[in-house]
């Protein structure tokens, strides 16, 4: 998630950004991008439209006011997560106009950083969350069918974006995608992205888009309690929104 946070108190723009890295992590989102800024003077000239994911604005700055910026990024970007830091009351009606998804009240707590992150449209993060190559390429979680591994070579079968090749190793890969529950080893040298199954048999996993993977006779339980486990999951988040 590509987040930046804005604060003229050095030491709340510290707290807030180790703050939000730790909350970010509770919630399963490790790959991150979170910029600090000590004022919207700072913020505007590195900011284009669509960067961020995420602006947390403190409102009462030294400088340029927190919705005076708020006004302008609007302008251009229509789609950006709004939040404000305030310790005020009188801010209501500018939040409204410039379409704010939420404020924290300061003193600013980890709870209250990561209630916030919950309101936020959970879909939203699901489908913007990323890992990042050795060669920099970023890679949407989203977007993955499967990988495959072959001869020092990772080819990594997207449904949008077609098939990406990359040299890095199939441990590193594992540690990069397998953290994440939704990723799972199925064969020597396969991952397979469970949010893309559409059938799972004893052996054979079918895919979203009518490929079909084979799980190794040793894999087959751990494969079979891990995506049971994963569907769970995902009807209790339901449940609970």
């Amino acid at each position: 998630m590509k987040i930046a946070i804005v604060d003229d108190d050095p030491q709340d723009l510290r707290k807030l950004t180790e703050m939000m890295q730790s909350a970010l992590g509770i919630l399963g989102h490790y790959d991150n991008l979170i910029d600090a800024f000590p004022g919207a003077e700072e913020l505007l000239p590195a900011w284009t439209a669509g960067k961020y994911e995420l602006i947390l604005l403190d409102i009462y700055m030294g400088g340029m006011h927190g919705i005076d910026a708020a006004r302008m990024i609007r302008q251009q970007d229509r789609d950006v997560h709004l939040v404000f830091c305030t310790s005020g009351n009188d801010f209501a009606s500018e939040s409204y106009e410039v379409e704010a998804h939420d404020y924290l009240r300061k003193p600013v707590s980890e709870e209250s950083i990561l209630k916030m992150l919950k309101r936020l449209n959970p879909e939203d993060h699901e489908f913007s969350r990323f890992v990042t190559l050795p060669d920099g390429k970023n890679i949407i979680l989203r977007n993955i069918l499967y990988t495959d591994y072959h001869n020092h070579v990772v080819t990594i079968h997207n449904k949008k974006d077609g098939p990406i090749q990359t040299r890095i190793s199939q441990l590193e890969l594992e540690n990069l995608l397998c953290r994440n529950s939704a990723f799972h080893c199925c064969h020597k040298g396969v991952i397979v992205n469970f949010y893309e199954i559409a059938a799972l048999n004893e052996n054979i996993i079918t895919l979203s888009n009518g490929e079909n993977l084979y799980i190794s006779r040793r894999k087959e339980k751990e494969i079979q309690n891990a995506y049971a486990l994963f569907v769970f999951e995902r009807m209790r988040k339901e449940m609970r929104e």
